[in-house]
């Protein structure tokens, strides 16, 4: 979980699609088109570049909002280790969340920034 103690998880699920994801499965690939991101209301997704797991996400945390940000593809592969739950956010979703969700943005921001840290370790 991120240092930002924020729990998106019930807003995320009333702001669009939940889906459910079998174990072994990817729920994106690096270098897929981003059309949305997602929050994980339950389970457990390894984060990939290559075969190499760079970070390990769980309930409550944010997956492939990069794209969200800036447009560009995937940056790496989100495989599902143990079977998830998933909302679904739009991009117009985001950016309403962004502008119009208190503490979002912070919360964003804070998972970037632990997973750039993160990166620098596992490189």
């Amino acid at each position: 979980m991120t240092d930002i103690a924020i729990d998106m998880r019930q807003f995320a699920k009333s702001a669009g699609a939940t889906i459910v994801v079998k174990a072994g499965a990817d729920v994106f690939v690096r270098g897929d088109t981003g059309a949305c991101m997602y929050i994980v209301q339950s389970g457990t997704i390894a984060m990939m570049i290559g075969d190499k797991v760079v970070e390990t996400v769980e309930a409550n945390e944010a997956i492939g909002f990069m794209s969200m940000i800036d447009g560009q593809p995937r940056s790496s592969t989100a495989r599902v280790l143990a079977d998830s739950e998933l909302s679904m956010v739009d991009q117009r979703t985001f950016r309403f969340m962004v502008d119009e969700v208190p503490n979002f943005a912070m919360y964003i921001m804070g998972v970037l920034a632990r997973r750039i840290r993160g990166m620098s370790q596992v490189m």
